[in-house]
């Protein structure tokens, strides 16, 4: 097949593929906001048992799970390395400071955010890195 074909097919399906990605960010959007509204019976509930045991848990829990779809249209809107590294570190934390885990699923989370900072900090934020990404991707768009 020929180059042209071949950026012709990509050009068709890319374009349906980004509509079909701009109206699940938008329900993702319209299910963000009524969650955030909805946070308000747990905070009520947080607030009159406030001092039993594992009211804040849940509390937060609900909240992780607001941030984590605002991450997650993050994710949708700008797609890219940063933001997919972000939504992985709030998935960690949740899980680690939410659910109830034993010392190997403990470590194992440390673990994984250990491994997420170093991919941020030695492959994402290295220029020559970046570069070369960045080049692949110019090549791509322009084919």
């Amino acid at each position: 097949m020929s180059p042209s074909k071949k950026n012709k097919i990509r050009k068709l399906l890319r374009d349906p593929s980004q509509f079909l990605e701009h109206t699940m960010a938008m329900i993702v959007f319209i299910s963000i906001l009524i969650a955030t509204i909805s946070l308000w019976e747990p905070f009520l509930h947080y607030l009159a048992h406030r001092g039993e045991h594992y009211t804040f848990l849940i509390f937060i829990g609900e909240i992780f799970n607001v941030v984590i779809g605002i991450e997650f249209l993050k994710l949708l809107c700008k797609p890219g390395k940063d933001t997919l590294l972000e939504v992985l570190m709030f998935v960690v934390a949740r899980h680690m400071i939410i659910e109830k885990t034993s010392t190997v699923e403990n470590l194992t989370s440390i673990v994984t955010i250990l491994i997420l900072f170093i991919t941020d900090r030695y492959f994402l934020s290295n220029p020559s890195f970046a570069c070369e990404s960045s080049e692949k991707e110019e090549k791509e768009d322009e084919e």
